[in-house]
């Protein structure tokens, strides 16, 4: 009874511990703008997302500053591309990439504005620092902006629990071997899904929800950390069927170390 128990804590705990893991794994990959800032390099890497931001400042300030030069208007947007593809020029655009991304999961209400500070940066031109901010149009995703509302509260919830529960089974004090089999079955499944949240979610959803060009950002995202989420995944799940392999042997060096009950032996000799 009591290793029965010390078994459905075990499942309860690593279950929680799964759901908070997971819930953590699609918040950095989806759900946080402060990546998009830091890979602005791999997000410009995106020619849709890259000629977007391009033809946006371009066509907001080219105009303005050379009304009557059509070759200098021509020569702004080189330039922007020109930033846009420099590695140097990603720090450029790393801000308004964060509020792009903040804008499209909830996390900004506001829209994304490049000042005219910034608009100097990426046109190398000082005529830009007297035009009007330049707006970014960027939808906001309300499927999106649930999700990291839940997944906001849902996460440490999911951790206290599993942290509790875990103790609950330490105390408890299940079977060494059904624990460690467990264990393994529970880290495959757990390797399963981290490529799922960490990769497939990210991946192919937010382009499922808008036509905006920066649904893509997610994606873009997921796909720059995948080097990262494929060794992830390739370690918890050798670790698990590890595990898995260990437990049998356990179980089988255990059965085979156990002393043969000589009871019926002595009765059978008493008898005869």
């Amino acid at each position: 009874m009591q290793r029965s128990l010390a078994g459905l804590l075990f499942a309860l705990a690593f279950a929680c511990a799964s759901l908070a893991i997971c819930g953590f794994l699609l918040q950095r990959a989806m759900l946080s703008p402060s990546n998009s800032s830091d890979a602005a390099e791999t997000v410009l890497g995106d020619m849709q997302m890259r000629d977007a931001i391009v033809n946006t400042v371009s066509t907001a300030t080219a105009l303005q500053m050379y009304p009557d030069d059509a070759v200098a208007r021509a020569n702004v947007a080189v330039v922007v591309g020109q930033v846009a593809d420099a590695k140097a020029g990603a720090p450029v655009f790393a801000d308004v990439l964060r509020d792009v991304h903040a804008r499209l999961i909830g996390q900004r209400h506001t829209a994304v504005q490049i000042s005219p500070a910034q608009l100097v940066e990426i046109t190398r031109d000082q005529r830009a620092s007297v035009l009007p901010a330049v707006i970014v149009p960027v939808p906001e995703l309300g499927a999106l902006a649930t999700t990291d509302t839940v997944l906001g509260w849902l996460v440490p919830i999911a951790g206290i629990a599993a942290l509790a529960l875990f103790v609950l089974c330490a105390l408890a004090r299940p079977e060494k071997a059904a624990l460690i089999r467990t264990l393994g079955i529970g880290l495959v499944v757990l390797a399963v899904l981290t490529f799922t949240f960490a990769w497939i979610i990210p991946r192919f959803v937010p382009p499922v929800l808008t036509d905006n060009v920066w649904g893509r950002l997610p994606s873009r995202l997921a796909d720059g950390a995948l080097p990262l989420t494929v060794g992830a995944t390739l370690l918890l799940l050798s670790a698990g069927l590890a595990m898995f392999v260990g437990s049998a042997r356990m179980g089988r060096t255990r059965r085979w170390s156990q002393p043969v009950s000589t009871y019926r032996y002595r009765e059978e000799r008493r008898w005869s």
